[in-house]
């Protein structure tokens, strides 16, 4: 089974001209499959034009010593990749390394 949220987004046309856009609808947490979303779309009983997005991966990308380095995460709902960007605004971009390092060594010596 996939591993991800899942947003449920529906296309809506603006009134009275052809372009329109897509908007979220529902979100789903990791615990769901593909499955309980469509049924969850299925149980709202309304046509229309759906998508379904997965989103697993929050990739932070920052310039270190003149190169492009890409950090990958899991985001595991919208409340975990908000979070993700706090940390994201209030650090200016700049990945805060030194207190990730600090919490797994913590984290290593409390579990031991």
């Amino acid at each position: 089974m996939p591993f991800g949220y899942y947003t449920i987004e529906q296309w809506k046309r603006s009134a009275g001209k052809t372009r329109g856009a897509w908007v979220p609808i529902l979100h789903l947490d990791a615990s769901h499959s593909l499955t309980s979303a469509l049924k969850a779309l299925e149980s709202r009983n309304r046509s229309g034009l759906y998508r379904v997005l997965q989103m697993q991966r929050c990739i932070w990308a920052e310039i270190e010593d003149g190169k492009l380095r890409l950090h990958a995460s899991h985001a595991s709902s919208p409340k975990s990749l908000a979070k993700i960007t706090e940390i994201f605004i209030c650090e200016s971009g700049r990945r805060p390394t030194a207190k990730a390092r600090a919490d797994r060594k913590r984290a290593k010596s409390f579990g031991e």
